[in-house]
C-alpha cells in the first residue's frame, strides 16, 4: 500500500515539474501579439526589418509600419504617424521621438502604447515567471507531503498511540487535506498564467 501511494506521489512531482518547465522556460513566438487593442502581425522579416500590419477594435481599420533592428536599437515607426519609438535591446525601454526629435508628449503612446512596442521587440512573455513557479511547486509540495506522511500526522491529529497503524481509510481527512492543497496549487498556475 505504502510503495504504491509513493509511486503515485512520485509520479505527480515528475508531472508537476514538467508542467512548470513548460510554462517557464517556453518562448512563444515573436510574430503577432495584442497589447491595449492593438493586434501586430509580422508579415515578412529581412534582413533585420520587419513589416508590421496593425489591427484595431475599430471595424476595417489596419495600420502599416516597420521595425528596424541594427543589433542594439530596434526603431519602430508607422506609416502616416508623426510618431516612431526605439526600443533598447538590452533594458527593453522605450522612447518615443516626433518628427526625429525625442519628446515626452502623452499622444506618442495613445495609439500604440509601450507594452506594444516593448512586445513587438522582446516578444510575449513566458507563461509563469520563475517565482510563481516556485510558488506553485512549493504548494503543491505542501499537499504531497501531507499524504506522504499521513499516517504521522493522524497520530499527532488524533492523539494516537504510536504503536497503533491506522487503515488507510481512516487517514481520508488529511488525504482530502493534501489533495486540496495540491488543488490550490493548480488553480495558482492556472491565475499565474491568465495574468
Amino acid at each position: 500500500m505504502n510503495k504504491g501511494r509513493n509511486i503515485l506521489l512520485i509520479m505527480i512531482c515528475l508531472l508537476s515539474v514538467s508542467v512548470l518547465a513548460f510554462f517557464t522556460l517556453f518562448e512563444r513566438d515573436n510574430t503577432q501579439g495584442v497589447a491595449d487593442g492593438v493586434r501586430y502581425i509580422v508579415v515578412s522579416e529581412q534582413d533585420g526589418v520587419k513589416t508590421l500590419e496593425f489591427y484595431f477594435e475599430e471595424p476595417g481599420r489596419v495600420e502599416t509600419g516597420l521595425a528596424s533592428d541594427d543589433g542594439e536599437v530596434v526603431t519602430v515607426s508607422v506609416d502616416g504617424s508623426d510618431f516612431s519609438y526605439t526600443v533598447d535591446k538590452t533594458k527593453f525601454a522605450v522612447t518615443a521621438f516626433k518628427d526625429g526629435a525625442k519628446t515626452d508628449d502623452p499622444e506618442a503612446f495613445e495609439t500604440y502604447s509601450e507594452k506594444l512596442i516593448r512586445m513587438i521587440v522582446k516578444g510575449k512573455d513566458r507563461f509563469v515567471k520563475f517565482w510563481q513557479a516556485a510558488i506553485v511547486a512549493v504548494v503543491a509540495l505542501a499537499g504531497g507531503l501531507i499524504i506522504l506522511f499521513a499516517e504521522e500526522i493522524w497520530h499527532i491529529v488524533y492523539k494516537k498511540d504510536k504503536d497503533e497503524v491506522p487503515e488507510w481509510k481512516n487517514m481520508n481527512g488529511i488525504k482530502a487535506a493534501g489533495a486540496c492543497v495540491i488543488a490550490v496549487a493548480v488553480v495558482l498556475l492556472v491565475i499565474f498564467i491568465l495574468i
